[in-house]
């Protein structure tokens, strides 16, 4: 038996080799192409005349989208080189007497000669039986035909450094325990490393219709970030053929956010791709330098209960991001559009060319399809052609009426009255065809002046100027509490040229509609994580101006900690906003141990929702601790210590969680004065310092895991309610392995609400 393991050992080792031998060729015949293309690139630049030919020029474009290619995949065989593959299968087709052995990678590479697969992507039908297939009898699906087979083999490998350190033979049993292998690694390497361990029910999202959107209720933890780069990495893969991936968009809760994602994207095979913020994108495609309001500023004031008129400050922001607000604008809409069609025909002199009706009817039905600047042009485009056209025809028309008036004059016989006659036809005939002609230069110009237009910002603020009509709009289903305050609070705020973030919807909405989006800003494919931060008019806005469904939404409604602004259900996304979309769900939590979330759970239990069950993976670890204190100095010393400790036992990804950026930066304060080192206070918009100790306050750590958390209250305590409920569940959700709980009582961090069995209590 154990000649036979090292004869299989070996052939696993010369597989190894033969595979990165046989890359590294393909890496040399690739650099040499790449110049190759490159010289030809460079000829049919320098070649101006060549250029002016249309051949020369598709030779151009050619050349360069192979060199575009050939560059794409010479930095994917680079990048798999230490690790080329990370899995095999032995699978063999019904009806066929050989079984087909097939290596798993992030890429696919086959023999040059044989076309004989020697790595085979992770995206690939075949692929999908690791994924979901047990040892036995399996099928799976290519071009819409169902292939049976026979799984006899499914092996997992540990490559490092292009070295072969370990393998395993794994069924259901054994990739549990693979995971859980997977899972007791450092933060840091999580999100490249997935691939091999893809759950079922992740593989079901990643690989569900690409031709419907889809939205993901996913648990703390559950890997939803991660899946969603996948679906995108496998709708790259299912439509290479079709689709740049210049067409697909991800939009980030935050800067953060797309720098810690940053680095796992080229692994995936997934670049070019846009990746940016809500705000960023909708400032970008508006073109207007807007203060946009720090929406962090009002999660903050909630949170320290600063305001007195709370109350309506939510009512306002959930308002602004309800499709109510939508109907209203689009009424406002109706009046815009009516406000700038064609009132009068178009005429030149006492010449009509254009009747009224006609190009209001073409204004607003026969160009419906398109903003009503676009109609607008239309409108002088065709006037412009028109008047092209007839001015010929009438001067003319006026040449003709002055020669025939002039043939009258000459025949009166009274010398005087027919001298008279004669200049006067001449002259008049002289200067109406001067008149003609400089009426007919500026006429398009002058009349589209009649078609009234403001900027995208001038028409916001008109919105607001008139609280009758915005009674009437509204079809009186606001208060007049509700009127007065929206009217004054916008009003005030526009003026001083400052919009928030819940603007931004109503924004968007309105330039699609009246200005439209340009092409170079659109996306055909677009992936949104934290979806339930975002309001229906902001999601509903992106589809209209887009003009697309295709989207991957994925959230977390347990985290929705801007809830007064954003999504409270997925109901209303589902049947008004996207009423096409697949509906999945994600309830198993991969990122914490089962004490770190009978904690968490005993807090997510608080909140008064129905919200979805979240069933932790079965992976143990050391129970969370709590420990009390009396003076700020005592906290600082017990923090220094767990640090210590936790760095010594390998944990280099650490973060030290407040409730709000005051607490954070008090604590970053005393360490500072402790002389810690490698320590990072987290701003908004930030990217992490790599094996920095991370001070961040809880609005701030949504999205991020750290392998050890301490959570810690000074002034600041967390109240028995919705929004400070999920803050709280938020930072608790942050860790992989540890977490470490600080306050002067128990209940600062409602604790008492937790089972005493899941906590280690210290006090002093």
């Amino acid at each position: 038996m154990e000649d036979l393991s090292k004869q299989e050992w070996d052939q696993e080792k010369d597989r190894l080799e033969y595979t990165k031998n046989y890359m590294n060729l393909v890496l040399e015949e690739a650099q040499i192409n790449e110049g190759t293309l490159k010289q030809s690139v460079k000829e049919s630049i320098s070649n101006e005349e060549a250029l002016d030919s249309s051949l020369s020029y598709i030779n151009y474009l050619t050349n360069s989208k192979f060199l575009q290619l050939a560059t794409t995949e010479l930095n994917i065989l680079k990048r798999i080189m230490n690790a080329p593959y990370f899995a095999r299968i032995d699978y063999q087709i019904k009806g066929k007497q050989n079984k087909g052995v097939y290596y798993l990678g992030k890429t696919s590479l086959y023999e040059k000669d044989t076309q004989k697969p020697i790595i085979v992507d992770w995206r690939s039908p075949i692929a999908n039986v690791y994924y979901d297939g047990r040892l036995g009898e399996v099928s799976y699906d290519v071009n819409d035909e169902t292939i049976d087979g026979y799984l006899s083999l499914k092996r997992q490998y540990k490559i490092e450094q292009g070295e072969l350190i370990h393998y395993q033979d794994i069924d259901l049993t054994t990739t549990d325990e693979l995971l859980q292998q997977s899972l007791a690694g450092k933060a840091d390497q999580r999100l490249t490393e997935i691939i091999s361990t893809i759950q079922a029910e992740q593989n079901a999202i990643i690989r569900a219709d690409l031709n419907k959107p889809i939205i993901v209720q996913g648990a703390a933890g559950s890997g939803k970030t991660t899946i969603a780069l996948h679906r995108i990495s496998y709708f790259i893969y299912q439509y290479a053929k079709y689709f740049q991936p210049e067409q697909l968009m991800i939009i980030a809760p935050n800067n953060m956010f797309i720098g810690y994602i940053a680095d796992a994207l080229p692994d995936l095979g997934v670049e070019k791709i846009r990746q940016t913020t809500y705000k960023d994108y909708v400032l970008m495609c508006i073109g207007k330098k807007v203060k946009v309001i720090e929406s962090n500023k009002k999660l903050i004031a909630l949170i320290q209960h600063k305001h007195k008129s709370e109350e309506m400050i939510k009512w306002l922001a959930e308002f602004k991001g309800s499709l109510m607000f939508k109907t209203i604008l689009d009424q406002y809409l109706i009046d815009i559009l009516d406000g700038m069609s064609p009132k009068e025909e178009f005429r030149i002199e006492k010449f009509p060319l254009y009747g009224a009706r006609k190009l209001e009817r073409l204004f607003k039905d026969e160009y419906d399809y398109l903003p009503f600047i676009k109609r607008k042009e239309k409108i002088k485009s065709i006037l412009q052609a028109d008047l092209k056209r007839k001015k010929k025809i009438i001067l003319d028309k006026l040449v003709n009426k002055y020669e025939d008036a002039l043939d009258r004059a000459l025949k009166i016989t009274e010398d005087e009255i027919r001298k008279e006659k004669v200049v006067y036809f001449l002259d008049t005939k002289e200067e109406r065809i001067i008149q003609v002609k400089k009426e007919a230069a500026s006429a398009v110009r002058k009349y589209m002046n009649t078609m009234k237009t403001n900027t995208l910002y001038g028409y916001y603020l008109q919105l607001f100027e008139d609280k009758e009509r915005l009674k009437k709009y509204a079809n009186n289903s606001l208060t007049e509490k509700q009127l007065d305050y929206l009217v004054t609070f916008q009003q005030k705020m526009l003026k001083k040229k400052q919009v928030e973030t819940e603007d931004l919807g109503a924004l968007f909405y309105m330039q699609s509609k009246i200005f439209g989006i340009d092409k170079e800003y659109r996306a055909k494919n677009i992936v949104i994580d934290e979806v339930q931060d975002y309001s229906e008019l902001q999601l509903y806005a992106l589809k209209e101006g887009l003009e697309t469904d295709m989207f991957t939404l994925v959230g977390d409604l347990a985290q929705g900690i801007h809830s007064y602004r954003g999504l409270k259900d997925w109901k209303t996304l589902q049947t008004k906003v996207f009423p096409r979309a697949n509906y999945m769900t994600l309830q198993k939590s991969y990122r914490t141990t089962i004490e770190i979330m009978n904690v968490a759970n005993g807090i997510l239990h608080l909140i008064q929702k129905e919200l979805p069950k979240v069933i932790p993976v079965v992976r143990h670890g050391l129970q969370p601790v709590y420990q009390d204190y009396s003076e700020k100095a005592e906290l600082v010393d017990y923090m220094i210590d767990r640090i210590n400790h936790l760095r010594k036992e390998g944990y280099l990804s650490i973060a030290l969680i407040g409730k709000t950026e005051e607490e954070c930066r008090s604590i970053f304060t005393e360490l500072a004065k402790r002389k810690i080192s490698q320590i990072q206070l987290l701003q908004e918009n930030e990217e992490l310092e790599k094996n920095h100790i991370i001070i961040v306050p809880s609005y701030l750590s949504k999205g991020l895991e750290f392998d050890a958390v301490i959570i810690y209250t000074l002034e600041e305590v967390y109240a028995l309610e919705e929004l400070e409920l999920k803050l709280l569940y938020v930072a608790m959700t942050r860790p992989m392995h540890r977490l470490y709980l600080f306050s002067k009582d128990q209940e600062h961090l409602l604790l008492q609400h937790v089972e005493s069995k899941h906590l280690v209590i210290k006090t002093n």
